[in-house]
């Protein structure tokens, strides 16, 4: 009895070592998990970082540019942006079925390449554009756009890689550490487009009036930040992937190579069979709108005359009150002792009614000047206009992740390239949409028709993700083959 009572006492005191010692185990490793995180959480942050800006300061550059090439016309700027959003619409499915089908590494490496080639390309014809004149312009145009759809379809492969699958991957299971991921990459880029715009704005505003001279020094900026930054960027998102075992280690969807259209209408009928389509629908019908820091509202507002360092100064503050609203995002997700304050889809439906509403006024400030009930001068609705739009932003982006997030979890990750393929699609077409308006009221003095079509499409916009709140919200991943029906 004494020996089997020693021998319990000692199997007792191994359990409890051992008990300690895999609890010491499980600390060092969660302390060294957590080193590891926040080691791959500042690479991604300065690769959002280096590409946000280079991005933000080049779609800020392009309308202002060619406002100094054709000073009188705003076709150019509408004719750009329409060319390329066309070519988005119908190649970036195809951008989704690469990310769900192609080596991580490669395919980043072959994004962050090709976009500065792209950029690089068309800096050096928009150069020349400034010793040219005549019909020798408009082919110079042309070789800008041909340069242009390339690059910007790797930019969206590199976006939807980064942000819905190599993010999710990183923060693994853990909800609230892709909550804060994701507000941070949103800060980050919301930050982007506070300084570029701006620094870009004044830098050209202090070269004076004279077109050639801004046109020059503009692309020759541009340029040299995408040539400098090429490296760095290669190098930390190859840290990235260097240090993330997951990445490297977890397997790819294999796609049998087929005709690259097949991959396009295999991307479709996935998406329009999960139940995330409807609400992926009301977040494209957002990009039917000019009431954003887009080349057609700065157009407009540089021919009504606001200066070139406030239009620069207003899409930073646009993007300090969306760094607000990425701020409020996790504060409404925080799970308290009662569980989560808000659920995603709740965050959504607030969010996007908040938007409208607050847009609300713009429509009611056309209906009086245009009625004649009120009288004012352009200068001053286009000042109205841009107060409306830049504060608004909070909610504009707050929605923006609460979707995001809605892909991130409730879509599986081996179709979630393709979906996020098919939805950036669909908000490249609406973004067609508005441009084609665009070229039908393409005078200044018809800007507010556009300005009503915006208005409407917010509206759907809200009403869509409330019906997709009404019937979908508590499906997750695992209802896949649901179809879509309004």
């Amino acid at each position: 009895w004494l020996r089997r009572s020693a021998e319990r006492s000692s199997e007792d005191i191994g359990r409890q070592r051992w008990a300690a010692h895999s609890m010491e185990t499980d600390v060092k490793s969660k302390e060294m998990n957590e080193r590891c995180r926040r080691s791959l959480r500042m690479e991604i942050y300065v690769t959002e970082f280096v590409s946000a800006f280079g991005d933000r300061m080049w779609q800020f550059a392009i309308p202002i540019l060619f406002m100094d090439v054709w000073p009188d016309s705003l076709l150019p700027t509408i004719l750009y942006t329409l060319l390329i959003n066309v070519s988005m619409f119908i190649l970036t499915p195809l951008a989704g079925a690469w990310v769900d089908g192609v080596s991580r590494l490669p395919l980043m490496f072959a994004s962050i390449v090709i976009d500065n080639i792209s950029v690089t390309g068309s800096c050096i014809l928009m150069l020349l554009m400034s010793y040219s004149e005549g019909e020798t312009l408009w082919w110079l145009f042309a070789g800008i756009v041909v340069f242009s759809i390339p690059g910007q379809l790797l930019v969206n492969v590199g976006k939807i890689a980064l942000e819905k699958d190599w993010v999710p991957i990183v923060a693994s299971t853990d909800s609230a550490f892709l909550t804060d991921l994701n507000s941070r990459l949103k800060m980050i880029d919301l930050l982007c487009k506070f300084i570029a715009p701006m620094a870009f704005g004044f830098c050209l505003q202090a070269l004076g009036k004279d077109s050639t001279v801004r046109i020059q020094w503009g692309s020759a900026i541009v340029l040299v930040y995408n040539i400098a930054m090429l490296i760095p960027e290669c190098i930390c998102i190859n840290r990235v992937y260097k240090n993330c075992p997951e990445l490297e280690t977890k397997a790819k969807v294999s796609i049998k190579r087929k005709n690259p259209w097949m991959d396009i209408v295999e991307g479709w009928q996935i998406f329009t069979c999960h139940p995330v389509a409807l609400a992926s629908l009301a977040f494209c019908l957002l990009f039917m709108t000019v009431l954003s820091p887009g080349s057609l509202l700065i157009a407009y507002l540089k021919w009504v005359g606001v200066y070139e360092g406030i239009l620069g100064a207003s899409i930073g503050l646009g993007a300090l009150f969306g760094l607000l609203g990425a701020w409020i995002f996790p504060l409404m997700r925080h799970k308290t002792d009662n569980g989560e304050r808000m659920s995603l889809p709740a965050i959504g439906l607030v969010s996007v009614w908040l938007w409208f509403l607050w847009l609300f006024p713009i429509l009611i400030i056309l209906i009086l000047k245009y009625s004649s009930i009120i009288s004012f001068s352009s200068i001053v609705l286009g000042h109205l206009i841009l107060f409306f739009v830049v504060v608004g932003r909070t909610w504009l982006w707050t929605f923006d992740l609460a979707e995001n997030q809605l892909i991130q979890e409730r879509v599986s990750g081996k179709i979630r390239g393709r979906i996020t393929g098919v939805q950036t699609g669909i908000s490249q077409f609406f973004v067609v949409i508005a441009y084609a308006l665009g070229l039908v009221f393409h005078r200044p003095s018809q800007f507010y028709i556009l300005c009503l079509s915006s208005i409407l499409a917010i509206f759907l916009s809200a009403v869509c993700f409330t019906i997709w709140f009404a019937r979908f919200r508590h499906q997750t991943s695992d209802a896949e083959n649901v179809p879509i029906m309004l």
